[in-house]
């Protein structure tokens, strides 16, 4: 498992990167454009960039959650303990900030395969959620490695 973790490392942090750069995009971006053409012309935006996104995010996020998994391995063990050191500590903070991100999209999957109306927070809020909570596990993930 050693060997493969310079690899898992490189493949978790681009597609992180695509994943939070992609939302920034969206919360940026993408909604200034929403309200700005006709509702037909709205929905046909939404539509072409539901599709794309419904192909590659799922697979993306559960690869960062494999890779994570694998890196999280190296420091969280039975052998290295849970909660032994700060690193650890924080390790465990950045891994339930991720998880609630995960249960979002995996609710979000859920809604959009069984055809049911999202809740209007996750329907208007969850990518500004998902942004703050990225933005503290890459600042956990610095932090992890300088205390």
């Amino acid at each position: 498992m050693e060997a493969m973790y310079p690899y898992a490392h490189v493949i978790h942090l681009m597609l992180a990167i695509i994943f939070l750069g992609y939302v920034f995009t969206d919360l940026t971006m993408i909604s200034a454009l929403k309200g700005k053409f006709s509702k037909d012309v709205n929905e046909k935006i939404n539509k072409t960039l539901g599709v794309k996104s419904f192909k590659i995010f799922p697979i993306t996020v559960l690869v960062i959650v494999l890779t994570g998994g694998m890196m999280m391995s190296k420091y969280i063990n039975s052998s290295a303990g849970f909660f032994e050191t700060n690193l650890q500590k924080l390790l465990v903070i950045k891994i339930i900030l991720a998880l609630i991100i995960a249960l979002g999209i995996l609710y979000n999957l859920y809604k959009k395969i069984a055809k049911k109306p999202k809740h209007p927070f996750m329907e208007n809020h969850f990518h500004k959620l998902v942004i703050v909570l990225g933005f503290f596990i890459v600042l956990l993930a610095k932090m992890m490695f300088e205390v």
